[in-house]
């Protein structure tokens, strides 16, 4: 398994910032997934699971502000809402108007933040090891360790210090992944990895979002998980959502399992996202 740029599009939001992203099929008329990278990654973290999924979905994930090959900016606070809205932007200007979210991470903290603010671009919505509480006061004071990391030490030894803590401990292809999310890790900005420390610090309590939606909802947690536990996963719920635990993933299932991902992901698009012919 080797690293690979996956955007191969572009697109300039009206602040004049550049989102690249990923889409796999722009001239099929397929059911849309749009990916939502980690804190730290970018679309790359989905080079294995896209082609899975594209046997039946058009698939497009971007690289969030700050990571990849998206643009960065300087600002202390990269506000989750304010992501929300780049992504409602760039959706809407990429001619996407319903779509099922999958946010990994940061990347379902801005889920839910979209989920909130413009239901009606989604068909459906989930989650991938991440969680609609807010931080702890544990989880606080390890944002503001990351802010000091990078400012005196740099994005390298900050993502250095991060990702082992993602993969499963007894991963068979461990050594590879930590490599290959270290690579990735390492075109975040400075800027981006401090302005989302204290964007996803300052965050809300959305288990309401999940809770309250008329959206079918998908939750999926590893089981070896050190950053994100089940339980706080499978924090906010209704009806409508679907539970899943992967056995022998950590916190990047779509790198440490992706078949296993992409078999949960299907079947709930096809049974209650959007219809898989």
């Amino acid at each position: 398994m080797k690293t690979q740029t996956m955007s191969n599009n572009s697109f300039t939001l009206k602040n004049g910032l550049t989102i690249a992203y990923y889409d796999s099929a722009p001239d099929k008329q397929l059911p849309v997934v749009v990916l939502l990278h980690g804190y730290c990654g970018s679309s790359s973290y989905f080079q294995e699971l896209t082609p899975l999924l594209g046997r039946s979905c058009r698939v497009i994930t971007p690289d969030l502000i700050g990571h990849g090959a998206s643009a960065s900016y300087e600002q202390d606070t990269y506000a989750l809402q304010e992501q929300a809205q780049f992504m409602i932007e760039w959706l809407d200007g990429i001619a996407v108007s319903s779509a099922v979210m999958l946010g990994h991470s940061l990347g379902g903290y801005i889920t839910l933040a979209v989920a909130e603010q413009k239901p009606s671009f989604l068909s459906a919505f989930g989650l991938l090891h991440s969680t609609a509480l807010p931080d702890s006061e544990q989880a606080k004071q390890n944002r503001e360790q990351a802010i000091r990391t990078v400012q005196e030490q740099g994005v390298q030894s900050f993502v250095d210090g991060l990702v082992p803590k993602l993969i499963a401990a007894d991963h068979p292809q461990r050594t590879a992944l930590i490599e290959i999310a270290s690579t990735i890790g390492y075109s975040t900005t400075a800027a981006a990895v401090s302005g989302y420390a204290r964007g996803m610090k300052e965050r809300p309590d959305r288990t309401l979002v999940i809770e309250e939606t008329s959206l079918p909802v998908l939750l999926i947690s590893g089981a070896k998980d050190a950053i994100v536990s089940s339980e706080n996963t499978f924090a906010g719920r209704n009806a409508s959502t679907e539970c899943h635990i992967i056995a022998e993933s950590g916190h990047m299932g779509m790198l440490e399992a992706p078949q296993q991902l992409a078999a949960i992901i299907e079947k709930f698009i096809s049974t209650k996202g959007e219809t898989i012919d």
